[in-house]
């Protein structure tokens, strides 16, 4: 896919799918793992997920992702607005 709006990786990881599935979609995993607070979280495919980011100096700031889909050990997809470093912006609608 060769568009602006998308960022597609591709790692090939000598673990099983399932465990790397678990790390991905599990949202306290996934939390901790990026730096932001997630305890009691869930991905649902269609709701946000929100969270304090916990990464030093950015703390201030609330991680809001729309997830797209889930579809089990095959696509995990969400959207965010990246650099929405303003605190008194609200970026949801863009």
């Amino acid at each position: 896919m060769n568009t602006s709006d998308h960022i597609e990786r591709k790692v090939l990881l000598n673990v099983p799918r399932s465990r790397v599935w678990a790390a991905l979609t599990d949202a306290e995993a996934f939390g901790d793992w990026f730096g932001v607070a997630l305890k009691g979280q869930r991905f649902v495919a269609g709701q946000r997920t929100q969270g304090k980011i916990t990464y030093p100096g950015y703390e201030h700031l609330v991680w809001d992702v729309l997830v797209d889909r889930i579809e089990p050990e095959l696509v995990f997809s969400f959207r965010w607005h990246p650099y929405a470093v303003d605190s008194d912006v609200d970026y949801s609608a863009g």
